[in-house]
């Protein structure tokens, strides 16, 4: 429980470095930041799981396709749910997903529950 709870701190914190730094994301606050990255980091705990194995057969006919949009749509619906928070381009939310799939991959590997 410690480990899940420190890879939420700490992609917070990367999450406020991604908006902080790529252009095509603005977000009001800190706080909203923050609270953001909370809501993904949980809404990618426990739905996330659920519409995966819900989109097992199609990644099996689409060689992978859907769990790449639905990676992309989870934060993406999180965020247009959360006010303060403006996605400007179709771009920024790519480059913010794929770093912060390198760093969340990364994060599992290196702080694992115990």
């Amino acid at each position: 429980m410690a480990g899940f709870l420190l890879r939420i701190l700490i992609n917070a914190i990367l999450l406020c470095a991604i908006v902080a730094e790529l252009p095509g994301i603005f977000v009001d606050t800190l706080g909203g930041t923050l609270l953001g990255a909370t809501i993904i980091g949980i809404a990618n705990a426990a739905i996330r799981p659920l519409l995966t194995l819900a989109a097992m057969p199609f990644n099996t006919v689409t060689v992978g396709s859907v769990a790449f949009f639905t990676n992309l749509l989870m934060p993406l619906a999180v965020v247009k749910a959360l006010p303060g928070f403006q996605v400007s381009s179709f771009l920024a939310p790519v480059a913010g997903l794929i770093l912060m799939t390198l760093c969340s991959y990364t994060l599992t590997r290196v702080i694992q529950d115990r």
